[in-house]
């Protein structure tokens, strides 16, 4: 890719060496400017957006911002395709956030809840999994709360962002793993739903980790054809 694209890697929120402070939400202004200011950097007209998991969430809301903006779009088991009610209570409203909080500072007695839930065949063990990993020490649950309260504010808004993608006609590949638990194939095919071949699901068979030998060359050819 590097013979014909600039590649700029974004560390979001609290990730690799970033500087972001506690309590406080990323904006959907704030990343109109952050693409703005790569844009006028490089002296481009427009970019194309490469996001996995959570960084998927963040290219759809720029799709939904600034589609004028935009030439190709390329998502990895992302986050955001569908509604997640749970993601909203627990970040946006009172009572969510202080079970949350309860939650990270004090997990034995959830712990157990999770374990019970999977034993019940109500969890399945790709979830429980996720969970457990963010969980297991203090350290992994302060980043989970600091991620999740300074990503609160990215929730595209689903029909302004399919309208875009159909009035640009823009391409949108979405990468899925066919044993993934934690983004199921099912929340891409529904949001590709009704939209032509703008958008395109390749499903490959693997899990929610996408990022390998295997995925990255399917993904640049999808940004260089």
């Amino acid at each position: 890719l590097a013979e014909d694209f600039t590649l700029v890697s974004v560390s979001l929120p609290h990730h690799g060496n970033s500087h972001w402070q506690e309590e406080v939400a990323l904006t959907k202004q704030q990343l109109i400017v952050l693409v703005q200011t790569f844009m006028q950097q490089f002296g481009v007209e427009q970019v194309s957006l490469l996001g996995y998991s959570l960084g998927g969430r963040v290219c759809l809301n720029i799709t939904e911002l600034i589609p004028e903006c935009i030439d190709k779009v390329i998502l990895i088991a992302p986050d955001g395709l569908v509604p997640n009610p749970f993601y909203y209570f627990v970040t946006r409203t009172t009572m969510g956030r202080k079970m949350f909080h309860a939650f990270v500072h004090a997990p034995t007695r959830y712990l157990r809840l999770m374990n019970w839930l999977k034993k019940m065949k109500l969890l399945n063990p790709s979830r429980h999994k996720f969970i457990m990993h963010y969980v297991q020490t203090e350290s992994s649950r302060s980043f989970l709360i600091k991620v999740w309260h300074s990503m609160s504010l990215l929730i595209p808004e689903r029909k302004k962002l399919k309208r875009n993608i159909k009035q640009y006609n823009m391409p949108v590949h979405i990468f899925m793993g066919k044993y993934d638990r934690v983004i199921p194939i099912a929340y891409a095919e529904r949001f590709s739903k009704g939209m032509g071949d703008t958008v395109c699901v390749h499903i490959l068979d693997k899990g929610h980790q996408l990022l390998d030998a295997d995925t990255l060359p399917l993904v640049a050819k999808c940004l260089l054809t």
